[in-house]
Order: structure tokens, then sequence, then C-alpha cells
């Protein structure tokens, strides 16, 4: 495929739209993720029922991760980038190869452990659930046979996500995690009554497979045909398997993070576990609207920037979303601070989950918040090295990072419970930040520092002006609503929420921060606003040479 042929495919839209379309998306999944969540919550509480969903969705997870997560991220989309841009003739065919015999391999790898775990469950959960017995234990065992059936069909998903990825088509992609929420919702809500428990395992299915289907004539319409082939290339898979290994490792020390929450939870007060997965999912909120949504959206870019040698794009990239990415997370981390009561109450404070469980869950979000910042940016810079196929270091950080954060764990949850456990992911996390922005300033000989600084100091600034603010509107706010009654603290959450995001807007546009003006750029003609400075902000993503 000639360049001019790639650009028709996948069109030219910048980084900064195409991470306003998956985090557009991604906004929408979460909130339909923690309308799920407190559908359970409301339902179940923080109890039995919920620790054991929890804890039977890790050993699938584990599988669709490490195998899927691992191939795709690190290694599928640089490679089938490459094919595409490349130039030769008959690459696409070849680049299509490529997908569908990985596409055949995994499916049949992860079909083999999904059948093996379901098989092995009765001696496996106990394993990762020490303190779970009698009917909690048998209620993970069998619900967590059911999930097995999930890697399966999300395997499927996530090729389809590669290709369309590589051909920045976002949309059906943005989409799949909303449906994939939806039928877990549908399973807690109509197939609970039906079945019982267990339609809580089949909701999680049900999800699995219309996150397939909806990507699914989006990946036939850029040229996917099924057939049987297992290897298309074995240059191509030797290449696959030596940047695919480590990422694996470095998957297993994530997945290993979330492993040693459900062993030392297990053993903690009931409900721990629970807190920690909605603190979590809070936690995780702007991460996947800001975050990952800003990475997944350049990773295509950064991969043919690598691809074509355009090493001062690439950097240019690199910078740019780093310092989009904390100009949404650090205001947002602050205002959670301040709010963390009012949101968990908001979110899930309602029939079974009472206000014991409230506490339990935002004292865990407290010590989750302080390393927002540092999940946000993590990806990014992980798929910079990707980009440039080198996955041994993010992975020999992530494993050093795993190891901190197990050593703090065992030393912190004793003394302080669950919130030991979060305090211990977030200095975990705040390390692995430090060590990959270490090694990417070096290896690219700096970014632009004068500009990130100046940035930096105004976000910082306004988020410190924004929060006091926040935290002076609450006061006056309780003292005429209802605090005892969802509406009262649901007004107090709208009202100061919009204040200290007004004020940090308004200051960031006083000091004509670039990050507010080239999103500026992308707000519907209506709503934009002309710039005081009259600073020609360059386009995002359309970097010089």
């Amino acid at each position: 495929m000639s360049p001019d042929q790639y650009k028709r495919l996948t069109g030219n839209g910048s980084i900064v739209s195409a991470a306003l379309i998956v985090g557009a998306s991604s906004l929408l999944s979460r909130i339909i993720g923690l309308i799920r969540e407190r559908v359970f919550t409301t339902t179940f509480g923080a109890g039995d029922t919920f620790d054991a969903f929890v804890a039977a969705f890790r050993i699938p997870d584990l599988i669709f991760n490490l195998i899927v997560l691992g191939a795709l991220s690190a290694a599928f989309i640089p490679l089938f980038t490459d094919k595409l841009v490349n130039g030769k003739k008959g690459r696409q065919s070849s680049a299509f190869d490529f997908a569908i015999s990985l596409f055949n391999l995994i499916v049949l790898g992860v079909g083999v452990l999904s059948v093996i775990y379901a098989l092995f469950a009765p001696q496996i959960v106990p394993l990762i659930a020490p303190g779970f017995e009698g009917e909690k234990l048998a209620l993970t065992i069998r619900l967590s046979r059911i999930m097995a059936l999930q890697p399966i069909l999300l395997s499927v998903s996530f090729i389809f996500s590669g290709i369309l990825n590589s051909f920045k088509r976002f949309v059906a992609y943005a989409i799949a995690p909303v449906v994939y929420n939806l039928g877990i919702i549908f399973g807690a809500v109509y197939l609970v009554p039906l079945m019982g428990i267990m339609g809580l395992g089949w909701g999680v299915v049900l999800g699995g497979a219309l996150h397939l289907i909806v990507q699914l004539p989006s990946a036939l319409r850029v040229g996917f045909r099924w057939k049987p082939l297992l290897i298309s290339s074995y240059d191509d898979f030797t290449q696959l398997w030596h940047m695919m290994l480590p990422r694996v490792f470095g998957l297993a020390a994530q997945q290993l993070n979330l492993l040693v929450v459900t062993i030392l939870g297990s053993g903690l007060l009931a409900g721990s576990i629970t807190a920690f997965h909605l603190a979590n999912n809070i936690y995780h909120l702007p991460i996947g609207i800001f975050g990952i949504a800003f990475a997944q959206a350049a990773f295509p870019t950064m991969a043919e920037q690598v691809s074509r040698k355009k090493r001062a794009a690439f950097k240019q990239t690199v910078t740019r979303s780093f310092r989009y990415i904390l100009f949404f997370v650090i205001p947002i981390s602050a205002f959670l601070f301040l709010l963390r009561a009012q949101t968990v109450r908001v979110l899930f404070g309602d029939g079974a989950f009472d206000w014991e469980d409230t506490i339990l869950t935002f004292e865990t979000l407290k010590f989750l918040v302080i390393s927002i910042f540092a999940q946000a940016t993590i990806p990014l810079l992980t798929r910079a090295f990707y980009a440039e196929r080198n996955t041994r270091t993010p992975v020999i950080i992530a494993i050093v990072a795993m190891v901190v954060n197990v050593v703090l764990a065992l030393a912190l949850s004793p003394i302080m419970g669950v919130q030991g456990l979060a305090l211990a992911f977030s200095l975990a996390s705040i390390v692995q930040l430090v060590s990959l922005l270490g090694m990417l300033h070096w290896r690219l000989h700096g970014f632009d520092d004068g500009q990130i600084i100046r940035s930096l100091a105004k976000i910082v600034l306004a988020t410190i002006v924004s929060a006091a603010i926040l935290q002076l509107l609450k006061y006056p706010i309780a003292m005429v609503v209802d605090m005892q009654r969802f509406w009262g603290v649901f007004m107090q959450l709208v009202i100061t929420l919009t204040g200290g995001g007004a004020m940090y807007v308004w200051l960031c546009w006083l000091m004509q921060c670039d990050e507010i003006l080239a999103v500026n750029k992308y707000l519907p003609r209506k709503w934009r606003v002309n710039s005081v400075g009259g600073t020609d902000t360059p386009r995002f993503g359309e970097v010089p040479e």
C-alpha cells in the first residue's frame, strides 16, 4: 500500500480529534460501568456476593491480558501498520494475512487456556482467594467457570480493535466497551432474576459477545476476511514473539498487582475487595477518558512516524500528548480528592450499600487518587517505547514497580487494611512513571522541557486556585440542601464541581495555556471562544519534521 493509499484509508485527523472520539466514548462507557456497579452495590452491597464476583474475574482477565493485550499493545499495531505504510506492492494482503493468522493462533491458545481453567477452577480459585470458604468460595468457582468464555470472545474482538486502530478508525472500537457494560447490566437486571447469581456470569459473556459484534462490520469494511491460516510468515511471528514476550511479563506484573489485592483482601474485613474494586473503578474514570484515550489515539501516529523515520515528529507527538493528559487529569485528581465522599455516596450509596461501605470505599479512594497523574501518563509512555519496538525497557520497569507494590502491600495492609493496598499501589505507580519518564527522556535526548515546565506551572497554579474555590463552595451549599438525602449530596457535588471546573478553565484561558487553546479548536463552532491573545496554536498531530 502506498503512503497516499494509506492516508485515504486512515484519513488525516489529528490526535486530539481521535482522542476526543475515544475519550467521549470512554466517558460514556465509564458512566455505564458506574451504573453497572451501582446496580450491583444496591442489590448486593459490599459483601460476600460482590467479593465473589470480583474475585471470579481475576483469572479470565489474566488469560485475556497476558495473551491478547500482550500481543496487540506491544507488537501487532506497529507490525501491521508497517506492512500497510511501507509502500510495497501487495503488502496490504500480507498485512491481513498476518492479522488473520494471529487471529487464529490467539483464539486457539486462549480457548485451550480457558477450558483448562474451567476444568480446574476448584483447585485454582482457592489460591487467588485464600480467605474465602464455604458458600462464598463455591459461588466464586461457579461464576469463574462461566466467565471463562469471556476471554475467547474478547480475543476475537481485540484483533478487530488492533486492525481498526491501525487504520485510525476509532468509532466502532470506542463503542465496544459501552455495549460490553450494557451486556453485564442486562445480566444483573434480567438474568439474575431468572438464573440466580449465575446470571452475573452470563451477563459478562453476553457483554463479550456484544464487544465483538459491534466491531465486526468495520473490520470487514477495511478488508478483513477470515481464512484457515495459522502462520503467514515465520519471520513476522519471530519478530512478533520477540516484541510480545517482554510485554507479557510486564502485563503479568500488572496482573500480579491485582492478584495481590485479591489474595490479601480476601483475608481482610468482608467487603474489602469490593471497596478496592469500586474505588479503583472511580479512579480509572479520568485515566480511561484522558490517559488511555490520548495514548490509544497517539499510538498509530507514533508507529507510523517511527516507520517513516520521522524522529522529530515522533518526539513532538510524545511531548504534546504528555502535556495534554496532565492538563486534564491534574485538576480532576484534586477535585476527586476533595469530593471523594460525595462521589462514592452519589454513585453507590443506596439499597444494600450502607454508610460503613461508603466510608470503606472513599477512604480507599483517597489513597488511589494521589497517583492518577501517574497511571494516566504511563500508557502513553509505554506505547512510545512499543512504537520504537522496544518492549524490554517498559517491562523491566513494570516488574520493578510490581516488586515495590508487593513489598509495600505486605507491609501496609496489616496496619491500614485495604487502604494500605491502595497506598502501596499508588506509590508503585509513581515509581513506574518516574522510571519510564527518565528512560524515555534519555532515549529521545530530552523533551521540550521548557514548554513542559511552563505548561505544568500554569496547570498546577490553576488547579490550586480552582480547588480552593471548590472547597469553599462546599460549606454554604451544605447549609441550604439536605445532606442526609441523595439529592442534597448530588447538588453539592454538581455545583461545587461545576464551580471548580469553570474556575480552572477560566484561569487556563487567561494564562493562554496551549492545551486549552488547542482543545478549543475541536469544539463545535458555536461553542468556540476567540483567543484572548490571538495565539495561533498548532493543530495537534500536525507537527513539523
